[in-house]
C-alpha cells in the first residue's frame, strides 16, 4: 500500500465552478454515495480534457491541491499509478489488480473501507476492461498452436498472465516463448511462475530490438501487450518493422493501444498522472503502412466491446 500524504503542486487556486465540481464529489465520497460520485467525476473530467485542452494541463494540477485527491488515493489502483514505485504507471502489478490475481488480494485487504470502494469501482471501467479484453491473447496462442508447435514472443510482457489462460501453453504445446521486457522484477516473477511452463525470459529494452542489438529470432506470434500506448508515432512505426521481420512467414502480430476517446482518460491524467498515447483507426492503419505489402497476408484492425482498445492484427504472408 502506497500512503501519500504530502503534495507540492503550484497551481492558481481552482475558479468557482470548478471547485464546487470537486467540492461535491468530495462530499458524495464522505457520505458513501461512491458510484454516483465516481460516475460524475469521470465523466467531467472527459468533458473537460476534450472541451476546455488548453486550461487542461493547470486544471488537473489544480486537482491535485484539492482534498478529494486524498480520498481517492486511499484506492489502492488510484495511488500505485500516481506513486510510480517502479518509475512509471501502468506496471505489472497495476494489470494484476485489473486481473484480480498477484498482489489485489493484498492490496484490497490493506485498503481504507473507502479505498476498497473505490478500488471495486476502478474495475468496472472501460480501461480495466479493455486490460483484460487483452487477454484474447491466450484465444490467439492456442490459435497457431492448433497447426503446429509455434514459438511466441511477448514484447514487454509484464507479468504473463495470459499464459495462465492458455489451453497450448498449459499443456505443453508451444515449442518456444519468450517473454521480454526491460523490468526484471517483472521477469523475475515471469520466471518463478511460469519458467514450468516452459517460458523463457529475456532483459532488455526497446531500444535494443529497434537497434537490432536484442537477437531474438522469428516467432510464429509476436505481440506486445501494453506498449504502443507509451510510444511516439516514429517509434511505434519503427517498432511495428522490427516485430513483423521477428515474426515467421503465415505468423501472427498483434499491436493493441488504448483508443482515442478513452472515457476514462481525464481521471487517469487529473488524479493519477498516467498519460497515454491514445490512436485512432487511422494511426493504427498507418503503422501497417510501415510494412512491405507484399509480406502481408492479412491485416485487421478490431476493438473490444467498450471501444476503448483497438487492435491491429497482421497475417504474414507464407
Amino acid at each position: 500500500m502506497y500512503t501519500i500524504t504530502n503534495i507540492h503542486v503550484s497551481a492558481a487556486a481552482l475558479p468557482a465552478p470548478e471547485k464546487a465540481s470537486l467540492d461535491s464529489t468530495n462530499e458524495q465520497l464522505l457520505e458513501g454515495r461512491i458510484e454516483g460520485a465516481l460516475d460524475d467525476l469521470f465523466e467531467d473530467l472527459r468533458e473537460r480534457r476534450e472541451e476546455k485542452s488548453q486550461d487542461w494541463p493547470a486544471y488537473t494540477r489544480a486537482c491535485l491541491n484539492h482534498p478529494v485527491r486524498r480520498l481517492l488515493h486511499q484506492d489502492p489502483f488510484t495511488c500505485r499509478a500516481f506513486a510510480k514505485p517502479r518509475g512509471y504507471a501502468g506496471d505489472a502489478v497495476m494489470m494484476d489488480y485489473i486481473y484480480g490475481l498477484g498482489e489485489a488480494g493484498e492490496a484490497a485487504r490493506n485498503a481504507t473501507s473507502l479505498g476498497r470502494s473505490i478500488f471495486e469501482y476502478m474495475d468496472t471501467r472501460p480501461s480495466a476492461k479493455a486490460v483484460r479484453y487483452r487477454r484474447l491473447i491466450a484465444g490467439l496462442i492456442d490459435r497457431v498452436a492448433d497447426r503446429k508447435a509455434p514459438g511466441v514472443l511477448a514484447v514487454a510482457a509484464g507479468h504473463l498472465r495470459e499464459v495462465e489462460l492458455s489451453r497450448a501453453v498449459q499443456t505443453g504445446k508451444i515449442r518456444e516463448f519468450v517473454a521480454f521486457d526491460q523490468d526484471e522484477t517483472s521477469l523475475g516473477l515471469v520466471a518463478r511462475d511460469y519458467a514450468h511452463l516452459g517460458v523463457q525470459t529475456i532483459a532488455g529494452s526497446i531500444r535494443r530490438i529497434l537497434s537490432g542489438k536484442a537477437k531474438l529470432g522469428q516467432y510464429d506470434f509476436v505481440y506486445a501487450a501494453g506498449l504502443f500506448d507509451y510510444l511516439s508515432g516514429p517509434v511505434a512505426a519503427a517498432l511495428t518493422r522490427r516485430m513483423f521481420e521477428m515474426t515467421r512467414p503465415g505468423g501472427l502480430m498483434l499491436i493493441p493501444n488504448f483508443l482515442t476517446g478513452l472515457r476514462d482518460s481525464g481521471y487517469m491524467e487529473a488524479f493519477m498522472e498516467w498519460r497515454l498515447i491514445y490512436r485512432n483507426h487511422a494511426e493504427m492503419w498507418t503503422l501497417a503502412a510501415a510494412l512491405p505489402a507484399c509480406a502481408v497476408a492479412d491485416c485487421r484492425v478490431f476493438d473490444d466491446n467498450d471501444d476503448a482498445v483497438t487492435f491491429l492484427l497482421v497475417t504474414k504472408a507464407s
